[in-house]
């Protein structure tokens, strides 16, 4: 009885603490100036985090849709499911009061500018932080002297120069997959997905570390004891990265836990071998040719291996024992895992999310194979080998003429942006003033700048702002010379977020831009696609059928290290020849 009873007056201290904590949140909140929304949960309570999935369904069955909204926004996602709705009722900034820290939602692209520009007051989030750093600090992860220190080494490395090789990399294996896809019986494919994810990882192991490989289907290791490259290893970790990150490589590994888990956690062991290896490698090739080699990996080891001697001569700035303008071999572990894991995640994703708008929308098939064929020739995009195609191997000339298919990317990423918010934190009270007027923002508190919600905003993108409109991005050229390409727009600051903004606005986003745009050319100027599914036949038949079932496909979609669809297998595609 005693025991009980101890129980019970602990449970009841629990919820008085988070009651009052609740409490003191509203009041932080009431001072703001901005409007608030309660929510009387901590949605960093670990038990809340595992249950929520079953608790969000229950909610469905029980509130009406009006409640269901605003009772569910503080469970993860919320946002990519809700577009911009609630901050159209709300308010396009607002603050969620809850049992835990308060959190500050931005779809205000004048707010957003703000908290992104001062990155000394808004500093990362350290759980994200702390997710994303498990091989070593990075250029995500860090603020302060050591972001900028990373900034300055690594951002200047991604070049016109690198853009080339992605050019001409993309080339070959756009060229490999567009054959495998029609060689396949009647062009039926359902692992485009693996095909896409392949093409974004070959293209990284190119460029990245000048290690190529032809293209097939990704098939990565899936048991613990199968041998795995640097590549892989990185593969296998960014599928499951909460679990990679957060718990311990030996737990992961034990006898009882699922396959899958185990080979991750093998793949974590395995890392540190890997990257040694690699980054040995990499300085034994150099000491043993006098010519350079060029790739990510060797532009970021050559210079921190020369920063490293001039810090010795006392000309780096650091002085002697201190870090001064060069990389740590943490540094460049985690920084390669930032532009391998990431890199090839959020092109793959684009990728994927592009062609199923395609297949569903057929007219902008047409759309951006008018352009493609305009820039390289009929003859020339079609040739599947690449032996008529030396007009595709000129990035410099062509690049800039595909502005359709960059217009693709940027309204893909506008739809379904790989990062649906980005996640920054305060420690104590900032004040932002934006629209003559001054708001305060009580800390501690995380901070949310709304990607899906900016991205869906009618106010800034138009009554159609739900809809796959490529055409949105492009304005005619103030000339009528024929074979001039239309113009792409500037989205005013804040509203188009893709790659961030402000000074930690992504390094690799002309890199992304120059891969996506290549495969898109390469595989639509050779080939056309329509979406499949089993099953009866709809109202409009089969076709509209499937049309309608990737639309459902691509809005189930969930946050892993990116937006990923849930039901990936059911992504069937049939790839014909134009």
């Amino acid at each position: 009885m005693g025991v009980a009873l101890a129980a019970v007056a602990l449970v009841g201290a629990w919820l008085l603490s988070k009651a009052w904590k609740l409490y003191q949140n509203y009041q932080a909140a009431a001072k703001s100036g901005l409007p608030y929304l309660i929510w009387p949960v901590d949605p960093e309570n670990i038990f809340f985090i595992v249950l929520q999935l079953p608790i969000k369904s229950l909610l469905r069955i029980l509130l009406p849709a009006s409640l269901h909204e605003r009772a569910t926004v503080g469970f993860m996602g919320w946002e990519f499911f809700d577009k911009n709705r609630l901050h159209e009722r709300v308010g396009p900034a607002f603050i969620l009061v809850t049992a835990g820290m308060n959190q500050l939602w931005c779809a205000d692209p004048a707010m957003a500018t703000v908290i992104l520009a001062r990155r000394k007051d808004f500093v990362q989030l350290p759980l994200a932080s702390k997710v994303m750093r498990f091989l070593g600090e990075n250029i995500l992860t860090s603020d302060g002297e050591t972001w900028a220190r990373q900034r300055r080494l690594v951002a200047p490395n991604l070049n016109e120069r690198i853009s080339a090789k992605v050019w001409a990399e993309s080339l070959t294996q756009g060229r490999q997959m567009a054959a495998f896809l029609q060689g396949l019986p009647g062009g039926l494919a359902d692992d485009t997905i693996s095909s896409l994810r392949a093409v974004a990882i070959n293209v990284l192991g190119r460029v990245g570390y000048d290690q190529p490989k032809a293209f097939r289907p990704m098939e990565l290791p899936r048991t613990p004891d199968a041998p795995m490259t640097y590549v892989e290893a990185i593969s296998l970790c960014t599928e499951l990265l909460v679990l990679a990150s957060l718990l311990p490589g030996w737990l992961l590994r034990l006898p009882f836990m699922p396959t899958p888990i185990r080979t991750v956690g093998a793949a974590l062991a395995n890392l540190p071998g890997l990257t040694k290896e690699m980054l040995d490698g990499e300085r034994r090739g150099a000491a043993e040719t006098d010519t350079a080699r060029d790739n990510v990996m060797s532009m970021l080891v050559r210079l921190s291996d020369q920063g490293r001697a001039d810090d010795r001569l006392g000309k780096g700035g650091g002085g002697e024992g201190k870090t001064g303008q060069f990389l740590t071999e943490d540094e460049i572990a985690g920084n390669l895992f930032i532009f391998t894991g990431a890199g090839f995640d959020t092109t793959a994703t684009t990728l994927t999310y592009a062609i199923a708008l395609l297949a569903v929308h057929p007219q902008w098939q047409a759309w951006i194979q008018e352009e493609i064929d305009l820039v390289f020739g009929a003859a020339a995009a079609k040739d599947a080998s690449g032996a008529d195609g030396d007009k595709l191997d000129d990035y410099a000339t062509c690049f800039p003429k595909l502005n359709r298919c960059l217009a693709l990317m940027l309204e893909t990423l506008r739809l379904f942006p790989p990062v649906i918010h980005l996640s920054r934190s305060i420690t104590h009270t900032q004040t932002i003033t934006v629209h003559d007027r001054t708001y305060i923002i009580p800390g501690p508190c995380t901070v949310y700048v709304n990607n899906a919600g900016l991205h869906h905003a009618r106010a800034t993108w138009g009554a159609d702002a739900l809809d796959f409109r490529p055409s949105r991005w492009l304005v005619s050229p103030d000339n009528d010379a024929p074979g001039q390409p239309e113009v792409l727009i500037t989205p005013d600051r804040g509203t188009f977020l893709a790659w961030s903004g402000g000074p930690r606005v992504c390094p690799g986003q002309k890199m992304s831009q120059v891969e996506f745009v290549t495969v898109v050319a390469t595989l639509f100027g050779r080939l056309r696609v329509e979406p499949v599914v089993a099953g009866p036949k709809g109202r409009g038949g089969l076709e509209e059928a499937a049309r309608e079932h990737f639309k459902g496909l691509m809005e189930d979609s969930t946050t892993r290290l990116t937006l990923q669809m849930n039901r990936p297998e059911e992504f069937k595609l049939r790839w014909l020849a134009r």
